[in-house]
């Protein structure tokens, strides 16, 4: 009965949300108002949606799934999470003075030919097939507990997401990922004060050992990895760039993206706070199953139901930005920015569709073979810091900077964090690793290799 009405419940919470997305999708009248939604966002749309970017994907699910497992310390990544829009608010100014919708406006700025753009292309995409994955865990963690089985519920999730993707837009998306965000920042509240009402902090505190209540009960180099990469993507990925593009004003950009970093730092606390109550309640499920067990046990049917429905709506959402990323990339960048600079709007949109099936399909086959949220989100993290970063701020920074450095550079990267993640040349604090043998790259082969002085 349970299972039914949950199930009757996120149905016609889909419907409200489609029909909301679908009324948005007036705003997007071409492709460019698609992926970037010029001078439409408000701060508050902005903030809420750089929010429930990170909410509909490993910031509460997997955060309760590492609380259940190591405590506390799982809130390392929801922190980095917060630091990463202190960064982007950071760089709002850069990006909204010279106008970019993505990082390969600056490489073919900065840097000549195409090599650069093409290997951000590459690890922008690869980034989005992770994230992509990422998010198809989250949702197969409820529909899972809700009994369906796990690889239908992955299928089911990537479905959902793809017949949603590009109903509304970029700014639509972002509107509809705000209010998810409300609902469910009130629900994890909502069920955290349940959690305290029926399992008190003593039971708590005998139920679990002890080092499971300290932020630092992890060496430096998990902490590490579960926060640097979530922290310097958000200066290179795709979606800093399409979102501050779409800000009505460079104070809207920045206040947005500090007022998101402000709400998820000590958010980040909830996650693993519902984790462990629910490893102490449910000592025998899924360490991804205890959220939404524990909402389904501790509040009203209805309630849960809600906030549930939120958080799927939320995948889907964050899936959605997956795929206007990857188009922003694949048909921005690559299709009218190198191959075909007269393409119009209809055959933009027709291409988005493949490129949205390709991910999905590249994200469905990560999701059925992994099952840590957060890893396989900071997989694709990694990589794109890996391969985009040094090329970025070597460029801003230092005048000598080529091509060839850049490229070399990117390489050099993505080749290290590539062999760490599968095991061939395991790296200590990897994620900085990589990006240090990147940078001493960069400055070897750029002095070497200058680039050709521009002609008058």
């Amino acid at each position: 009965m349970t299972t039914t009405v949950v199930l009757l419940i996120l149905a016609c919470y889909g419907a409200v949300m489609y029909l909301i997305s679908r009324r948005a999708r007036r705003r997007a009248s071409s492709f460019q108002d698609t992926i970037a939604a010029p001078r439409q966002t408000t701060l508050l749309i902005l903030a809420g949606s750089a929010v429930g970017n990170q909410i509909g994907s490993g910031f509460v699910i997997g955060g309760a799934e590492y609380g259940a497992e190591i405590g506390l310390a799982g809130a390392w990544y929801g922190i980095g999470c917060g630091l990463a829009y202190f960064l982007v608010a950071a760089m709002s100014s850069f990006i909204h003075r010279k106008g970019l919708i993505s990082l390969s406006d600056y490489l073919n700025q900065r840097y000549r030919g195409t090599v650069t753009q093409l290997v951000y292309s590459v690890s922008s995409i690869l980034c989005n097939v992770a994230l992509l994955a990422g998010q198809l865990l989250a949702g197969r963690a409820i529909f899972v507990t809700l009994g369906l089985p796990p690889a239908g519920s992955v299928i089911a999730v990537a479905v959902i997401a793809l017949l949603y993707s590009n109903t509304a837009g970029l700014w639509g998306a972002m509107a509809v990922s705000s209010l998810q965000s409300a609902i469910i920042l009130a629900g994890m509240i909502a069920a955290l004060a349940a959690a305290l009402l029926t399992l008190n902090p003593a039971a708590l505190t005998a139920a679990l050992p002890p080092e499971q209540f300290s932020l630092t009960a992890l060496d430096g180099e998990a902490i590490v990895s579960m926060a640097v990469p979530i922290m310097l993507v958000g200066l290179v990925n795709q979606f800093s760039f399409q979102s501050v593009a779409s800000a009505r004003s460079l104070r809207t950009a920045q206040g947005g993206y500090l007022l998101a970093g402000l709400i998820l730092i000590p958010t980040a606390l909830i996650p693993p706070l519902l984790g462990m109550f629910g490893r102490a309640a449910f000592p025998s499920l899924p360490a991804d199953q205890v959220f939404p067990s524990l909402l389904l046990n501790r509040l009203p049917t209805a309630v849960a139901a809600v906030i549930l429905a939120a958080v799927i709506c939320a995948v889907i959402c964050s899936c959605n930005i997956a795929y206007l990323s990857t188009a922003s990339v694949t048909i921005y960048s690559i299709y009218q920015g190198m191959l075909n600079p007269k393409a119009d709007s209809d055959t933009c949109r027709r291409l988005m569709f493949w490129a949205d099936l390709a991910v999905c399909a590249a994200g469905v086959l990560i999701a059925l073979v992994m099952d840590d949220i957060i890893q396989v989100l900071s997989a694709g993290y990694s990589l794109t810091t890996a391969g985009c970063l040094v090329p970025f701020l070597g460029g801003l920074l230092w005048k000598r900077g080529s091509t060839r450095g850049a490229v070399a550079a990117s390489l050099t990267g993505m080749a290290a964090c590539l062999a760490d993640f599968f095991g061939l040349i395991p790296l200590p604090y990897a994620s900085l690793t990589c990006l240090a043998l990147s940078a001493l790259v960069y400055l070897a082969v750029s002095p070497l290799t200058p680039d050709p002085p521009v002609s008058p």
